[in-house]
């Protein structure tokens, strides 16, 4: 869910890009256990409602 919430943060404007040429070129060597873009894409589907739990509280 971190990743998510950065890249709503950030200037990129599709997740693609953003997981692939910020996530693995800069955390790869922090984080060596980072999943594929298309795992990520699975992942993502059971971020969404705590996501919005999230974003609609302070």
């Amino acid at each position: 869910m971190r990743i998510v919430i950065a890249f709503h943060q950030s200037w990129y404007r599709d997740f693609k890009t953003y997981y692939i040429h910020f996530i693995f070129c800069y955390l790869i060597t922090k984080s060596p256990e980072l999943v594929s873009y298309m795992k990520m894409l699975k992942l993502m589907q059971g971020v969404l409602v705590p996501l919005c739990s999230y974003l609609t509280h302070d």
